[in-house]
C-alpha cells in the first residue's frame, strides 16, 4: 500500500512512429485532449502530471521506421520518479496505437499495480477496444468523451485498496474483472460543454511546446506567429462515409458558450503571447447564428486564425464570411470531397451540392481570402469518370476563383461506413498495418481499396494526365496540392505558404 498525502495521476501523450519515407509529414501539437482531462483530474483533487512525449525534438530510427518524441528510457524514469497511482494514455490517431501499447507495457513492467487507462480514437471503436482490453497492460478503456468518465473513475479511486471501485456502475468504460472483459453501457455525450474547466495549460511547458521545430509546422500559420488550437464545438450531424468522429463525439452538434471560447483565447494571448489560432472544429459554422456572434466578439481581440480541418460550404453566407475575415481569418479551408453531385449525395453521403463550393470559392475570391479546397477520391461505387469530374471541377475552381486544391484518396478507417462497405464487397486488403493506413490517403502509394472501376495507380495516372503538362502548379509528392498558375493565385498561396517555391518542382513518381 502506498503511503502518500496526494493521489497521483500521470497522463501520457506517447511518441509517434512513422514510416521513414514519410518522416517529413510529422508535426507535433498541443495535447489538447490530455489538457482537458488534466483539468478535470485537478478538480477531483488529484496531483496531476502530464508527460507530453512530443514536446521534445528527439527522434530515433529503427529499420524502416522513425519515432519522434521522448525515448523509452526517459519515459521510464519519469514514471518511476512520479510514482503514480493511475496512468492515463492517449491515442489520438489510429495509426499510433502501437506507440500507446508500448508505453502501457512499459508502465506495467515498472509496477504492475499501476492502474493503466487508455483513451482516444482506438478506445472508442468497438472492434478495436474489445481487442485492446484483452492485452495484459490495460486495466480500463474509456469510450468516447473522457471528461465525465474520468471524473467518476477518480472519485471512486481508493488509496487503501489501490483500486477504482464500483466499476460496474460507471458508464463509458470497458474493464477487466478477473478473467472477464466487461463492456459497460455507453455514456451520453456531454451537453453542457461550458461546464467543463478550461484546458490545464499550466501543467505543460508551453514555451518548449511552441519552440519545437516540428510544432504545428503543416498548419496554415502564414504569419509565423505563435499558434494554438481552439475548439468551439463537438459532434457532427452529418454522415460522410469516411469520417470516424461519431464514435468519439457523437452526431449531435454541441457548442461551448462564446464566453468560454473567448476566455480560452484571451488566456492564450495574454499569458502565452499566442496571436494565431487554429479553429479545429469539425463543424465550426454549423450553428450559423452562434458563429456570427462569436466572430463579432473576436474582432476585439486583434488575433488571426484559420480553419485547418475545413468548414462545410453550405453553412457559409456572405455576412458570415465577411465577419470571419473581419475577425482575423487569414485563410479558409473547405471540405468539398467531390466535384460530382451524384458522388457527394449517394456515395459519400455528404448531401451537399457543388454549387455551394462554387459560392464559397467566389466569396473568398471577392475578399482576396486564400481558399483551400479538400477533395477525396477513390470510394467504392465511384467510377473513374466521376474522379475525372472531381479533378476537372477542382481545376475550374482554381482557374476561376484562385483556390488551392488538395487531393486525398479515401481511407477506410476502422469504425467508418466506408470500412464496412469495403469489407462487405471484398474491396479492401486484409491484415492491415499502421503503415498501410499512412499510405492509404496518398496518391502514389499502395492501395487499400480496389474496385472493378479503379485502383490507385489508375487514379495516379489520371491526375498525372490532367496536371503534368498544364497551366497548374503541383506541389507535394504524395498528397498533391495544386493551383492555377497565375499571379493572383500565387499571391494567395504565398500568403499562407511563404516558404513555398514558385518553381514547378513536382515529380510524378509512383512508389507502389
Amino acid at each position: 500500500m502506498k503511503n502518500r498525502k496526494f493521489k497521483k495521476i500521470l497522463l501520457i501523450s506517447p511518441p509517434q512512429t512513422y514510416p521513414i519515407d514519410l518522416k517529413n509529414e510529422y508535426q507535433s501539437y498541443l495535447p489538447i485532449g490530455i489538457l482537458c482531462i488534466a483539468a478535470v483530474a485537478e478538480k477531483v483533487c488529484f496531483n496531476v502530471k502530464i508527460l507530453d512525449c512530443l514536446a521534445t525534438e528527439h527522434e530515433e530510427i529503427q529499420g524502416n521506421n522513425i519515432t519522434f518524441g521522448q525515448p523509452i528510457d526517459y519515459i521510464s524514469q519519469e514514471i518511476v520518479n512520479f510514482n503514480p497511482d493511475i496512468v492515463g494514455i492517449s491515442n489520438p490517431f489510429t495509426m499510433f496505437i502501437n506507440n500507446a501499447n508500448i508505453v502501457a507495457k512499459l508502465v506495467k513492467s515498472i509496477n504492475k499495480k499501476y492502474i493503466v487507462i487508455l483513451g482516444g480514437v482506438s478506445a472508442s471503436i468497438e472492434t478495436l477496444y474489445m481487442k485492446l482490453i484483452k492485452k495484459p497492460y490495460y486495466d480500463i478503456i474509456i469510450k468516447g468523451e473522457g471528461e465525465k468518465t474520468v471524473k467518476e473513475l477518480l472519485e471512486n479511486y481508493s488509496v487503501l485498496s489501490n483500486e477504482i471501485e464500483n466499476l460496474d456502475k460507471i458508464k463509458g468504460i470497458v474493464y477487466k474483472s478477473g478473467n472477464m472483459f466487461i463492456n459497460n453501457e455507453n455514456r451520453k455525450f456531454i451537453e453542457d460543454l461550458s461546464s467543463l474547466p478550461l484546458p490545464a495549460l499550466h501543467l505543460i511547458d508551453i514555451e518548449k511546446t511552441l519552440k519545437n521545430k516540428y510544432y504545428s509546422r503543416w498548419r496554415l500559420n502564414q504569419l509565423n506567429k505563435r499558434s494554438m488550437p481552439v475548439f468551439t464545438s463537438r459532434g457532427c450531424p452529418y454522415n460522410c462515409v469516411f469520417c470516424s468522429v461519431h464514435t468519439q463525439v457523437g452526431y449531435r452538434h454541441r457548442t461551448y458558450s462564446n464566453e468560454y471560447v473567448l476566455e480560452y483565447v484571451k488566456q492564450c494571448k495574454e499569458k502565452h503571447g499566442v496571436m494565431h489560432f487554429h479553429f479545429e472544429d469539425d463543424n465550426l459554422t454549423c450553428n450559423k447564428i452562434k458563429a456570427k456572434q462569436l466572430m463579432k466578439k473576436l474582432c476585439d481581440l486583434n488575433i488571426t486564425w484559420d480553419t485547418p480541418n475545413g468548414v462545410r460550404a453550405d453553412t457559409i453566407d456572405e455576412e458570415l464570411l465577411f465577419l470571419m475575415v473581419s475577425s482575423g481569418l487569414t485563410s479558409i479551408s473547405v471540405a468539398s470531397e467531390s466535384g460530382n453531385d451524384m458522388v457527394l449525395k449517394n456515395i459519400i453521403k455528404k448531401h451537399m451540392s457543388t454549387d455551394s463550393i462554387v459560392k464559397v470559392a467566389s466569396l473568398a475570391n471577392k475578399y482576396e481570402l486564400p481558399c483551400n479546397v479538400f477533395f477525396v477520391v477513390g470510394f467504392p461505387g465511384e467510377a473513374l469518370e466521376n474522379i475525372l469530374d472531381t479533378i476537372k471541377f477542382a481545376k475550374k475552381l482554381s482557374k476561376d476563383y484562385g483556390t488551392i486544391n488538395n487531393v486525398f484518396v479515401a481511407n477506410p478507417l476502422p469504425g467508418t461506413e466506408l470500412e464496412k462497405t469495403a469489407v462487405i464487397n471484398n474491396y479492401m486488403r486484409q491484415n492491415l498495418s499502421s503503415e498501410d493506413y499512412f499510405k492509404a490517403i496518398r496518391i502514389n502509394q499502395t492501395s487499400i481499396i480496389e474496385t472493378k472501376e479503379f485502383d490507385k495507380i489508375k487514379i495516379f495516372n489520371l491526375l498525372k494526365s490532367e496536371l503534368e503538362y498544364s497551366d497548374y502548379s503541383v506541389h507535394g509528392t504524395s498528397i498533391p496540392m495544386f493551383w492555377h498558375d497565375d499571379d493572383r493565385t500565387w499571391n494567395k498561396v504565398h500568403k499562407i505558404f511563404p516558404k513555398m517555391s514558385k518553381e514547378k518542382t513536382f515529380v510524378w513518381e509512383w512508389r507502389g
